[in-house]
């Protein structure tokens, strides 16, 4: 994993001429529908892509974008850990009035004794220097990944009638279509970051974010069987 470099803006055009010029480049910490669009942009003018945020199903994650030469490519993440806070929300509020800009900071994540925030490493000497959260006084320490919880993710294979995507949502996260379907009706499904409706479709490449749930990305998919089905392969990663 290389180290980090300077986080270039969501600009889709930046980062392919930076990639095109041979570099390997990321942005900062963005929300799901940014990432997922600025993603599916770059893939569709033919950057290989890959998002990162520290721990399967974060919500905030960083795009990385890479040359063809290169057969993979991340950023370096880890986390701050505050022993004793209890507030995820309020362990980011603190990180960003002490300075520290949002594009750095990723999740926050919850344990039974304390709250971790998703960095770039190393971490900012602003968030390791913080010496209250919510009033209570803190001890920010370094930690790698390993120490923060998350999500589960896993690849599934799968017959599905059509590309609907509150057909591959049930299959993703093992819920019923039904179930998907209330999301996607409530506006909380999204589709490469545009919201989805009952009707949309996802193709090979799209990301897809089902807030409450986690996302899925369709990996790939095949030709019909013999009953008219379509085979696919989808990477779900669960919150």
């Amino acid at each position: 994993m290389p180290k980090r470099g300077a986080a270039l803006p969501a600009d889709e055009r930046a980062l392919a001429a930076a990639v095109r010029g041979g570099r390997v480049v990321h942005t900062g910490f963005l929300e799901p529908a940014e990432a997922d669009a600025l993603a599916a942009a770059l893939r569709r003018a033919g950057v290989a892509v890959s998002i990162d945020g520290g721990a399967p199903g974060a919500r905030r994650r960083v795009v990385v974008a890479r040359p063809d030469h290169v057969p993979e490519a991340g950023v370096a993440l880890g986390a701050v850990y505050f022993e004793g806070v209890d507030d995820a929300e309020a362990a980011r509020a603190a990180a960003r009035a002490a300075g520290v800009p949002a594009a750095d900071l990723g999740d926050a994540v919850r344990h039974a004794d304390g709250v971790s925030l998703i960095t770039f490493e190393p971490p900012s000497e602003l968030l390791l220097g913080l010496e209250r959260v919510a009033g209570r006084p803190v001890e920010p320490l370094g930690v790698g990944l390993e120490h923060v919880a998350g999500g589960a993710q896993r690849h599934i294979e799968a017959v599905v009638p059509s590309l609907r995507v509150d057909v591959l949502g049930g299959k993703a996260f093992r819920v019923s279509r039904s179930y998907f379907a209330k999301g996607v009706a409530a506006g909380r499904v999204s589709v490469n970051g545009r919201p989805a409706d009952k009707g949309t479709e996802a193709g090979e490449g799209d990301e897809v974010f089902a807030d409450g749930l986690g996302r899925f990305r369709v990996v790939r998919v095949e030709g019909r069987t013999r009953r008219g089905n379509l085979r696919v392969t989808l990477h779900a990663e669960r919150s």
